[in-house]
C-alpha cells in the first residue's frame, strides 16, 4: 500500500506568515500547484490558492502587503504522514477540498498533497470501469465564456463573480477557441503581465477536449499525459462543448467505485483474518438454512470446526432468530451479547455477497472477563442492579463517545466526548458547543442535520441502520472521523435515548492493508501467485465473451543460484526487488506483473497481440541485461511469450509459456521465444 509520506511535496510550497503576497505568488508559480502554506514556527497556520489570488487581484490589495493580511485563520485540514493513499483522497472529497497538509506527530509541517498526486496513485483496478463520461458525471457544469478581444481584468472579474475555476475563451461568431484557468492567473501575475491585454494573449489554444462517450479510465490516463486538470467534454452527436470536466469530478465518483471494488475483493482477505484476535465467522444461506461456511482460526480453537453445520449449533435458535430478522430483514447490525458454552460474546454482524447470494459475517468478541465482572457486582449488590442494566450499553461501549439526549439537548454524557472536544464537563461542552449534532459535517455520505427545529434522533432513526454514519471533526487532529451511531431508548417512559458514536476511520485503513498483504508479495511489493491466478480467470472470461485476446509473458532470472551462493541470499533478494521495481516502473496500469514463486515472474498483457508482446518482452530484457547493481556481474533472464487462443484455459496458455521459456534456456538464455 503506497503511504502519503512517499508522495508529498516539500519544495517550493511553504512560506513564512510575514513574507509579501508578491513572494507567495512568486513560489505559487514556481511550483506550479497553485497554493502555499503559510507556516509559523513549522506549523501551518493557513493557505494561500490560485483562486485567493484571483480574488485578491480583484479587490486591488497591495502585493506588496504580507500574506498576514489576506489569509483567513480557519481551522485547516491536516492528516498524519503515516496515513494511506486511499485515506487520504476520502479525506479531500469529504471536505471538498483539492490539497492536503501532512503533518508528522507533532503537528508540524510535513509538505502537501494534491487531489492529482493521489488520483495517479491508487490502486489500478479503480480505474479499471467501462462506465462513459457521459453517465459518470451527474451534475453537468455550464460552461462560462467571454470574448477573446475582453481583457485580462475582465476574465478574471467574471471567474471571481461565478467562483469558477476555469472560463472559455470565443470568437465573434461564438466558437470556443481558448481556455483560461485559475492556475494562469498565478503565472500572469508572476510575469508581471498587463491585466489591459486581451486574453487570447494569455489563454491556452486549442481547447483540449473529449467525448462524453469514451470511457473515464482513458480520460484519465489522457488528462495525466496532457498534464492538465479540466477536459471539455463534447456532445457525441453535435461535437459541440457542453460541460467542463475536472480531476475534482472524478475523484468524487472514483471513492464510490472504490467501495465496491474492495467489497468484491473480500474472499481475498480471509487468510488476513486469521490473524485478527476476534472469532470471526461466514454464515451463507442454502437451501433456507444458515451454514456456517468458513471460520477463521480463533474461531476453530474456540468452538471447533464447525464448517458445514448450521449456526444453531453454536447461536440458541430463539436468539438466532431474532438476530437474523433484524440483519436480512430489516437491514440492521446492531450489536449482540450471548452466551455460548461457559463464554460471553458480544456479536456484530456486517454482509456481503458470494457468488452473487447474500451471506453474513459475524465478528464474536470475547467479553466474558468484564461480563462476569458485572455479575459478581450485581450480585454483590442488588440495589443498584437496575441501574446498572440501563447503563451496560454505556459500560460496554467505554471507548466510544456515549451521551443521553431527547434529540435537542445533551442530558448526560461519558468521558471520551469530553476528550475529543477537550472540555471539562458537559457544562463546559455545552457553553462552547451546544449540541454534537450542530457538528456532523454536511456530505451526502453521511447523515447530517440541517435543521434545529427537528429532533435529530428521531430524524436518524428514519435512515437503515447501515447509512447511520456521521462524519465530525476531531478538534484535537483537525481529521475528519466517521463514526457509526446506535440508538437505544433509555426507558419506555420518556423521550430520551441512549447514543452510542463508535470510532470506524481506523477499520476503514485496516481493510485496505488486509486486502494489500493478501494480494502483493511481501518481498518485491508486486503482485503474488494467488493474485495472478484471479486475472487470468476473469481475462480468459471476458476474452471468450467479447472475442478479444491477451498475452502472458514467463520469465525468471538466468543461474540465479549463483547470486545467492557467491553472494549470500540478501544480495539474491536485492537482484530481485531491482528487477521487480525495474519491470514494474515499465509496465501499463492495465497489466499484470506478479512473482510467480522464487526468482520466476509472470505478466497478464491486456488487449495484447502475440508480436506486441514480443517487442514487449525484448524490452524488458535488455533493461534487465542493463540493470546495474554495484559489486556483482551482469543480470540476464530468459522469456516465454505465448497469445490466448479460444480453447485456452489457464492451465493450457500457461503451460504454452513455460515450454517457450524452455526452449529460451535451451537456446542459450537472454532470449525471447514466442509459442
Amino acid at each position: 500500500m503506497v503511504l502519503i509520506k512517499e508522495l508529498i511535496i516539500k519544495n517550493n510550497i511553504s512560506i513564512e506568515l510575514t513574507d509579501t503576497i508578491e513572494f507567495a505568488i512568486n513560489i505559487m508559480s514556481k511550483n506550479k500547484q497553485g497554493v502555499v502554506v503559510v507556516l509559523t514556527k513549522n506549523v501551518a497556520v493557513g493557505i494561500l490558492t490560485e483562486r485567493d489570488v484571483l480574488e485578491i487581484i480583484n479587490s486591488d490589495i497591495d502585493f506588496n502587503s504580507s500574506v498576514e493580511t489576506v489569509i483567513k485563520f480557519n481551522h485547516l485540514i491536516t492528516i498524519n504522514i503515516k496515513r494511506s493513499v486511499d485515506y487520504a483522497l476520502h479525506v479531500l472529497i469529504d471536505n471538498n477540498i483539492r490539497r492536503l497538509i501532512i503533518v508528522d506527530d507533532n503537528n508540524n509541517f510535513e509538505g502537501v498533497i494534491t487531489q492529482d498526486i493521489l488520483i495517479k496513485h491508487l490502486e489500478e483496478d479503480i480505474f479499471k470501469t467501462n462506465i462513459i463520461i457521459s453517465n459518470f458525471i451527474k451534475e453537468k457544469k455550464d460552461i462560462v465564456t467571454l470574448n477573446q478581444n475582453e481583457t485580462i481584468k475582465e476574465a478574471f472579474k467574471l471567474m471571481n463573480k461565478n467562483n469558477i475555476g476555469s472560463l472559455i475563451a470565443v470568437d465573434d461568431d461564438e466558437n470556443l477557441v481558448g481556455i483560461v484557468t485559475e492556475n494562469d492567473t498565478v503565472s500572469i501575475i508572476n510575469r508581471k503581465f498587463n491585466l489591459d491585454s486581451r486574453i487570447s494573449e494569455v489563454m491556452t489554444s486549442p481547447i483540449i477536449s473529449v467525448c462524453e462517450s469514451e470511457k473515464v479510465n482513458d480520460v484519465i490516463l489522457f488528462m495525466d499525459q496532457e498534464h492538465i486538470r479540466r477536459v471539455l467534454v463534447l456532445n457525441k452527436d453535435t461535437k459541440k462543448g457542453q460541460s467542463i470536466l475536472s480531476i475534482r469530478d472524478i475523484a468524487h465518483n472514483l471513492k464510490g467505485n472504490y467501495g465496491k471494488i474492495l467489497e468484491s475483493k473480500l474472499r481475498n482477505v480471509k487468510n488476513t483474518l486469521n490473524n485478527i484476535g476476534e472469532s470471526i465467522i461466514e454464515v451463507y444461506e442454502d437451501n433456507d438454512e444458515q451454514i456456517i461456511q468458513w471460520l477463521n482460526d480463533v474461531s476453530i480453537n474456540n468452538f471447533g470446526n464447525v464448517t458445514d453445520k448450521n449456526i444453531l449449533s453454536l447461536i440458541d435458535e430463539d436468539i438466532w432468530s431474532n438476530i437474523y430478522k433484524d440483519i436480512v430483514n430489516h437491514d440492521r447490525y446492531n450489536k449482540y451479547k450471548l452466551k455460548i458454552d461457559d463464554k460471553y460474546y458480544e456479536l456484530s454482524c456486517s454482509s456481503h455477497y458470494v457468488n452473487k447470494k447474500d451471506s453474513l459475517l459475524l465478528i464474536l468478541r470475547d467479553i466474558s472477563e468484564f461480563e462476569y465482572a458485572v455479575i459478581d457486582a450485581n450480585e454483590k449488590n442488588s440495589k443498584i442492579y437496575e441501574e446498572l442494566k440501563i447503563l451496560q450499553g454505556v459500560i460496554d461501549q467505554q471507548t466510544s463517545i456515549v451521551i443521553v439526549t431527547d434529540g435537542y439537548e445533551i442530558i448526560s454524557a461519558n468521558q471520551s466526548l469530553y476528550s475529543f472536544y477537550n472540555v471539562k464537563n458537559l457544562q463546559d461542552f455545552i457553553k462552547k458547543y451546544k449540541n454534537i449534532s450542530d457538528h456532523f459535517i454536511n456530505h451526502k455520505n453521511f447523515f447530517s442535520h440541517d435543521d434545529l427545529s427537528l429532533n435529530w434522533v428521531e430524524e436518524i432513526l428514519k435512515e437503515k441502520a447501515k447509512n447511520r454514519i456521521v462524519s465530525i471533526l476531531d478538534l484535537n487532529s483537525f481529521e475528519p472521523k466517521a463514526f457509526n451511531i446506535q440508538v437505544q431508548p433509555l426507558s419506555t417512559n420518556n423521550k430520551n435515548y441512549v447514543i452510542t458514536l463508535t470510532d470506524i476511520t481506523e477499520i476503514k485503513l485496516e481493510s485496505q492493508q488486509y486486502h494489500y498483504h493478501a494480494t502483493h508479495d511481501a518481498l518485491t511489493c508486486i503482485y503474488n501467485r494467488s493474485y495472478y491466478f484471479e486475472k487470468i480467470a476473469n481475462e480468459i472470461e471476458q476474452a471468450k465473451r467479447y472475442k478479444t485476446t491477451f498475452c502472458i509473458v514467463l520469465f525468471d532470472i538466468d543461474h540465479f543460484k549463483r547470486f545467492n551462493d557467491n553472494y549470500g541470499h540478501l544480495v539474491g533478494d536485492e537482484v530481485l526487488v531491482k528487477l521487480s521495481q525495474t519491470i514494474k516502473l515499465n509496465t501499463r496500469s492495465s497489466d499484470t506483473f506478479a512473482r510467480w514463486g522464487g526468482e520466476e515472474f509472470i505478466i497478464l498483457l491486456e488487449k495484447t497481440t502475440i508480436d506486441k508482446a514480443e517487442l514487449i518482452a525484448e524490452h524488458f530484457r535488455k533493461l534487465i541485461e542493463n540493470m546495474k547493481i554495484e559489486g556483482i556481474e551482469q543480470i540476464t533472464s530468459s522469456f516465454g511469450v505465448t497469445q490466448f487462443q479460444k480453447d485456452d484455459d489457464d492451465n493450457t496458455i500457461l503451460k504454452r509459456a513455460d515450454d517457450a521459456l524452455y526452449m529460451a534456456k535451451e537456446a542459450g538464455r537472454n532470449k525471447v521465444v514466442t509459442l
